[in-house]
This record gives structure tokens, C-alpha cells and sequence, in this order.
């Protein structure tokens, strides 16, 4: 299970990074939660399927360019830590943002249930 499990979030970022959001949905439980309480730009979270496309839209509204590099991908059993290489540019700002953040999911029958984002890496 847990090949497959780092199989699903390897997929949910390659989607993610080519602004499939619709195969990002799939890749999730309608009761899917998103936590990123701990960003610094406008923190929140995002609740079912319509929290990740309104979390998208957020996203690609203040970010020309946003991606999400998977650095490693550890199984936890019922969850895989995404170590991060994240980087983007300000839509109107120009402001350009590089940095290492984790991401731990929640995976449960073949789908993600929960992601909860991490602004340190170690802390995850």
C-alpha cells in the first residue's frame, strides 16, 4: 500500500504544477482537508472538493508562477511526508519566494484524505 500511497501524492503535485485541478480532485476524498494554517500569505484552510478549487484559484490569482517540487517522499504508513522545494512569482508584485517546506498527507483506501502544509521541514 505505501508504493502506492507515494504514487498518489507524486501524481497530486505533477497535477498540481500543470494546473490539472480536476485531477487533483479525483486524486481526493470528497471530505478531503487542506490545512495551510501556517502559511504566511493569507493562512486558511480548505474543505472538500471545493476547498481545493478555491484554494487553486487563490493560488493562481496571486502567483504568476507557483510550483510544488517533491524533494523526497517518505511513506508513514497512513501518510507520506512531502519534503518541498517550492518557489514562485508575484502576479503584481514581482515578488519571488524560494524556499523548503514539508507537506504531510493523510491517505487512506487509495485516496488522499487531509494535507497539512509545514513551513519547517523538521517539524513534519
Amino acid at each position: 500500500m505505501s508504493e502506492e500511497n507515494l504514487r498518489l501524492v507524486r501524481s497530486a503535485y505533477e497535477a498540481l504544477n500543470r494546473g490539472d485541478i480536476e485531477t487533483m480532485v479525483e486524486l481526493c476524498e470528497p471530505s478531503f482537508r487542506l490545512d495551510m494554517s501556517q502559511r504566511v500569505f493569507n493562512p486558511a484552510t480548505y474543505e472538500g472538493h471545493d476547498g481545493i478549487r478555491r484554494f487553486y484559484s487563490e493560488v493562481r490569482e496571486v502567483w504568476e508562477e507557483f510550483r510544488w517540487e517533491p524533494e523526497d517522499l517518505r511513506d508513514a504508513g497512513d501518510s507520506v511526508v512531502a519534503l518541498l522545494h517550492s518557489y514562485g512569482r508575484g502576479r503584481a508584485s514581482g515578488v519571488k519566494i524560494d524556499r523548503h517546506v514539508a507537506m504531510v498527507w493523510s491517505v487512506s483506501k487509495g485516496r488522499a484524505s487531509a494535507l497539512r502544509f509545514y513551513l519547517d521541514q523538521a517539524e513534519a
